[in-house]
């Protein structure tokens, strides 16, 4: 049995060519940014980073500001982006 409420999806979103770069090197690198809800049955998402290997994944930060169904994927490309652009490089 589980809790019956309204399912909440979110809207899809097409990366370009650098997107799916930057996706790659944060997985790579152990660096996972995703959305988690706000709560239950609720059109809003955070955004959370986590680094390190599956099983020792550790919060790293999380987004100050929620985002729509509409915006949430594209956001969590930019943040992707982000890591990339600035990481990409070192060694």
């Amino acid at each position: 049995m589980g809790i019956k409420g309204k399912q909440v999806k979110m809207k899809p979103y097409g990366r370009s060519t650098k997107e799916e770069a930057a996706w790659y090197w944060c997985f790579k690198n152990n660096l996972l940014i995703q959305p988690r809800q706000v709560e239950a049955y609720e059109s809003l998402w955070y955004i959370d980073i986590h680094k390190g290997p599956v099983g020792r994944r550790k919060v790293i930060g999380t987004s100050p500001d929620c985002y729509t169904s509409t915006e949430i994927w594209k956001k969590v490309s930019e943040y992707q982006m982000y890591y990339y652009n600035k990481y990409k490089d070192e060694k």
